[in-house]
């Protein structure tokens, strides 16, 4: 041990900070960087400060610059209001502890009168470890990530917090309790914090808050957000009292230390304490955790991930479990980012004992699944039944009525020969013109009806390609091929056909057979249909049907409905929510809402958004591509997020 005077102290601490290694520990209630700045060694090391911030004189005396100072090194920044001991720690080894804090008055002016010992026993260097450690657990972490406090608790789901600093609204926080858990919140309506403001909770603050102007006028002035936690934390420990605003809904308490047989989500019942600290989200590990539980608050049981929690560097995940058993829709306008959703989901689906059937409209798939199994359909026409012939003889200015007995022959000859199902439909040995060849012939040699179909039949020729009227044999041996692949995901590229009636029959007849094989063999299956509004419409919405005529539409709510039971999910994605059947919508028990404009589809999704959510449901016109809140059985409760675009 070794004493030392006040023209000793300062000198000494410099030589003996140039000598830290590892670690710079420091204990004193005031810091002026002027000093600071003269002490610190120009190295690295892990830097520890301790300061004090029993009331906002004390963050007047420390100057703003030293705490720029140290979170430039990285260094930790520790408030304690009742903090008096001024010592030094280095590398564990050696300490300083004295009577000055690091101040000019305190170091090297002729003002105080100050004393210090040096200490190298190894005993006493642990036990003034102990010393430090104790008063930092009684600190705040300035240096964490402390975005607010709790001022008021309106509700066990509803609090009103202070900010610090500027954050978007949806941003999620978090407010720790007494045991391992934590609160989750998220920011639903952010006010700036200025004198205006304060008039408006006069009835439920004293008086005397309002007295003190110019410390209120340093604080709401203050530019630096480092600087004016500081100044907000000391003025409210000064004052024992709490300012009451706010906006934050809290969603859910996760307590990560809950048994196997518990959810360890559960629903807040407690109002977080006025006064509590609010953290923002980084990567910390029980958050990752919170995002793989699902909606019930067990963990998922097929976690996939596709993008971040909105405005962290968290990872958001999406029970793939609970889409093949209970569907999700994906909405959203065109570029706002549904598909690219669904294409990150596939990219990083891991489980391979799921089969997925893409329906692909435009051809967007094909770089998103490296292996799988891709069915490029030629723009063919493809009737299932003879009211499709008689639509295309009626386009064709032939108006089929079945009162001739050749007119009746010809109309049992197709309704013989084609079927909405893949099995028996004659397209497995003929073609469409095979078929109009052959019920040519069941007309009469010079009867007008053989007329009317020999030029419809060249009239089709010059309209379509030669595959549209020649490709159904191959078509379907390809149909069949494709249920028998061994690959996990199944591409029906539609990108080609222009006949929207074509579109529907294919897709119905595929979603029919997919729908068989579910309930024959056991397995999971997803079948995700892009541009849905297209194969399962609205009632009165297109031009394709939506009654029993529309194969796809059918299938569709067959899918939605019992799907379930044979574990066959379906994923209906749509620039257009109004469009689609409201039957079907009802029954995607998850669903993911990217940006919407238009009024009658921002109507179709608002029974999505509860209460709480509306501020999140305002938000949808302005939402920024790649930005969608996914909501519903397959998250653990509904987040904002943001995927990868490109």
């Amino acid at each position: 041990m070794k004493l030392l005077s006040k023209e000793e102290i300062f000198p000494f601490l410099k030589n003996l900070f140039s000598q830290a290694q590892k670690s710079i520990k420091i204990s004193s209630p005031w810091i002026k960087s002027e000093v600071f700045e003269k002490l610190l060694p120009q190295k690295n090391v892990n830097l520890e400060v301790i300061l004090r911030d029993s009331e906002i004189e004390d963050l007047l005396i420390t100057d703003i610059d030293v705490l720029s100072i140290i979170q430039q090194l990285k260094g930790k920044i520790l408030l304690n209001p009742d903090v008096h001991s001024k010592f030094v720690i280095v590398d564990d080894k050696k300490a300083v502890v004295g009577s000055a804090n690091i101040t000019k008055s305190g170091l090297y002016q002729n003002r105080n009168i100050e004393t210090a010992v040096f200490i190298e026993d190894e005993k006493e260097i642990q036990k003034l470890i102990s010393q430090f450690e104790s008063i930092k657990e009684k600190s705040v972490n300035l240096s964490e990530n402390i975005v607010g406090i709790v001022l008021n608790s309106v509700s066990s789901i509803t609090a009103e917090i202070l900010l610090f600093q500027e954050i978007p609204q949806q941003t999620y926080l978090k407010i720790p309790v007494e045991d391992s858990g934590f609160l989750l919140g998220r920011v639903s309506v952010i006010k700036d914090i200025n004198s205006s403001l304060f008039s408006t909770f006069l009835s439920t603050v004293e008086r005397s808050f309002f007295s003190e102007t110019e410390k209120l006028k340093i604080i709401l002035t203050e530019k630096d957000p480092l600087y004016k936690k500081a100044l907000t934390l000391s003025y409210l420990n000064e004052k024992g009292n709490s300012i009451k605003v706010g906006q934050l809904e809290i969603l859910v308490y996760f307590n990560p230390e809950a048994s196997n047989k518990e959810s360890v989500l559960k629903t807040p019942m407690v109002p977080p304490p006025a006064g509590a600290l609010v953290y923002s989200l980084k990567t910390e590990k029980e958050i990752q955790n919170i995002m793989k539980i699902n909606h019930a608050g067990y963990p998922m049981g097929e976690p996939v991930l596709f993008g971040k929690l909105f405005n962290t560097n968290i990872d958001a995940y999406i029970d793939l479990e609970k889409i093949y058993s209970m569907h999700m829709a994906v909405l959203g306008t065109t570029g706002s980012g549904k598909t690219t959703f669904v294409r990150r989901v596939m990219e990083n689906l891991k489980a391979k004992d799921v089969k997925i059937y893409i329906f692909d409209l435009y051809d967007e798939y094909k770089r998103s699944v490296s292996k799988c199994f891709k069915l490029t359909f030629p723009p063919l026409l493809f009737p299932v039944s003879f009211d499709n012939i008689k639509e295309l003889f009626k386009q064709y200015g032939i108006f089929f009525q079945e009162k001739s007995s050749e007119e009746r022959r010809v109309a049992s000859y197709f309704r013989r020969n084609l079927k909405p199902d893949i099995e028996i439909i004659g397209f497995n040995k003929k073609s469409l013109e095979d078929m109009l060849i052959e019920s040519i012939s069941l007309t009469d040699l010079k009867g007008e009806l053989r007329e009317e179909l020999l030029t419809f039949l060249d009239m089709l020729k010059k309209d379509y390609t030669e595959d549209a009227l020649k490709k159904h044999p191959e078509v379907v041996e390809d149909i069949k091929r494709s249920f028998k692949s061994r690959e996990n995901t199944v591409i029906y590229d539609f990108h080609r056909i222009e006949d929207p009636v074509t579109r529907v029959n294919i897709a119905g007849i595929l979603m029919k057979e997919i729908f068989r094989i579910s309930k024959s063999k056991e397995g999971k299956r997803v079948i995700v249909l892009e541009e849905a509004q297209n194969f399962a419409p609205e009632k009165g919405f297109g031009e394709i049907p939506s009654g029993s005529s529309n194969i796809a539409y059918v299938m569709a709510r067959k899918i939605a409905t019992e799907g379930r039971k044979f574990n066959l999910g379906l994923i209906a994605i749509t620039q257009r929510p109004a469009n689609i059947s409201k039957y079907v919508l009802s029954q995607l028990n998850t669903q993911a809402v990217f940006k919407l404009i238009n009024r009658n589809d921002l109507e179709a999704v608002s029974v999505f958004f509860e209460y709480s959510k509306e501020d999140i449901f305002n938000i949808l016109p302005f939402l920024k591509p790649g930005n969608g809140f996914i909501t519903g059985l397959a998250v653990p409760f509904g987040i904002l997020t943001e995927i990868e675009l490109g």
